[in-house]
C-alpha cells in the first residue's frame, strides 16, 4: 500500500512538473485557425493550413513568469502582392481596429497601399518595415511576397488558466497550466487566395518592456476559392498528410 502511494505521489509531482513546464515554455503570442492542419507548403513551413470560408481565428497572448501585462497587441495579415479583396471580423471580443495612420507604437507611416475593396483610401502597406523590427526572418517576412494589413486587437488580460498550446511543428495542441487570454473572431474573406496570419506585441515586465512576435511554428494561413491550380493540388494533397499529423488531447 506504501509503495503505491509513494507512485501515486510521484505521478501525480511529475504531471505538475510537466504542466508547469508547458506554462512558461508557451510562447507569449499564437495564432490558430481552428480545425486547421499542420504542415508546410512550399516557403510556409511548420504552419496551421484551413481552406475554410468564414473560419474560426484564435489569437492566444500567454503570461510569462515575470509577465505583468500584454499590451496593444498588433495582428498581422499578410495577402499575395497586389490582390485585393475584403475580410470581416464577428466577435464577442474587441472588434479588430484597422490601422493605416501614423501612430505611436505602430504604424510608423500612414498606409500606402490601397488592398481592401470595402474601405475607402489606402488601408495597407507594401512592406513589414513600417513595423517594429521584432519579426524572426520566417516567411512571408523574408521575401519581398506580400502586402500586409495591420490590425490592433488591444490589451489581453490574466483571466484564463487553462489555455492550449497550438504547435504547428509537430501537429500538436496541448492542454497547459499557462495563463492569459485567447480571443477568437470568426473570419470571412473574398477576393484574396491567400491570407497568412502573425501577431505581436508589448510584454510589460518588472524590469521595462519588450516587443516579441509568435515563433513561426505558431502561425496560420488559410486559402481562398481561387488559388493557382499548383497550389490547390498540393493543398489538396497536403491536408490528406497533414491530418495524420494534427493531435487533440
Amino acid at each position: 500500500m506504501g509503495k503505491f502511494l509513494a507512485k501515486t505521489c510521484l505521478v501525480l509531482i511529475l504531471s505538475l512538473l510537466i504542466n508547469y513546464a508547458r506554462a512558461f515554455a508557451m510562447p507569449a503570442f499564437q495564432a490558430y485557425i481552428d480545425g486547421a492542419s499542420a504542415g508546410t507548403l512550399g516557403q510556409d513551413e511548420n504552419t496551421w493550413f484551413s481552406n475554410n470560408n468564414p473560419f474560426n481565428l484564435f489569437v492566444v497572448g500567454a503570461y510569462g513568469e515575470n509577465t505583468i501585462g500584454l499590451s496593444e497587441i498588433i495582428l498581422i495579415i499578410s495577402v499575395p502582392q497586389g490582390e485585393r479583396g475584403t475580410i470581416s471580423f464577428a466577435t464577442s471580443d474587441e472588434t479588430p481596429s484597422l490601422l493605416t495612420i501614423l501612430a505611436s507604437p505602430e504604424p510608423k507611416i500612414n498606409a500606402e497601399a490601397d488592398i481592401l475593396t470595402d474601405y475607402p483610401g489606402n488601408d495597407g502597406y507594401f512592406t513589414k518595415d513600417v513595423l517594429h523590427a521584432v519579426f524572426s526572418e520566417h516567411y512571408p517576412f523574408d521575401d519581398a511576397v506580400s502586402d500586409f494589413l495591420v490590425y490592433g486587437l488591444q490589451d489581453f488580460d490574466n483571466s484564463e488558466n487553462t489555455l492550449k498550446d497550438y504547435n504547428a511543428a509537430d501537429g500538436s495542441i496541448s492542454s497547459t497550466q499557462a495563463s492569459g487570454e485567447q480571443k477568437e473572431y470568426e473570419v470571412s474573406f473574398s477576393g484574396f487566395s491567400k491570407l497568412h496570419f502573425d501577431v505581436y506585441g508589448r510584454i510589460r515586465e518588472e524590469n521595462g518592456f519588450r516587443w516579441e512576435i509568435n515563433p513561426n511554428n505558431y502561425d496560420s494561413a488559410v486559402f481562398g476559392a481561387t488559388p493557382e491550380p499548383a497550389t490547390l493540388a498540393l493543398f489538396g494533397l497536403g491536408l490528406l498528410g497533414m491530418g495524420a499529423l494534427r493531435k487533440k488531447e
